[in-house]
């Protein structure tokens, strides 16, 4: 019979992004297609599941909370988000989009290199056709693991 521990917890918790930068492989120009300080976070769960969203730094609010056609068109051009299983295997990680902001990423593995030092997490992507710049690129990110939450925000505080 199989252990409990059927997944590397190695990174399990909360994440927030500290960079994110695409190589392009025809030039070597390194861009930032979600600006020079977008936002993010992922979670990756002990029983091997993963949920991360990204943003742009300069993403625009619409004008009313019913957006305009071009301002959805707007929101989705900015941002990136998955959700899913992960598996660890050396230094690989691999997801596996159950759900997705763009449906191709949607049922399809992507594999990633990783290196953990502490609270600091870097992640690289093997080369891939990139959803934002549309250029074959390597995607690098680092992350830093967040300190556990001591307690949840006031209702106040959420609506405030």
């Amino acid at each position: 019979m199989k252990s409990a521990a059927l997944f590397d917890n190695t990174i399990s918790g909360t994440w927030s992004l500290v960079s994110f930068t695409e190589k392009e492989h025809e030039t070597g120009t390194v861009c930032y297609p979600l600006g020079r300080c977008p936002h993010a976070m992922v979670i990756y769960t002990v029983d091997g599941y993963v949920s991360t969203i990204f943003v742009s730094d300069g993403r625009q609010a619409p004008t009313s909370e019913q957006p305009s056609e071009s301002e959805k068109a707007g929101l989705y051009s900015t941002m990136v988000a998955f959700s899913g299983r992960y598996r660890l295997e050396g230094h690989t990680l691999t997801y596996y989009p159950d759900i997705s902001w763009n449906e191709t990423w949607t049922g399809k593995s992507q594999m990633r290199l990783f290196e953990l030092d502490g609270d600091d997490l870097s992640v690289r992507s093997t080369p891939f056709l990139s959803p934002l710049s549309g250029k074959r690129t390597t995607i690098s990110m680092r992350w830093k693991r967040m300190k556990p939450a001591r307690e949840p925000p006031s209702l106040d505080q959420m609506f405030a």
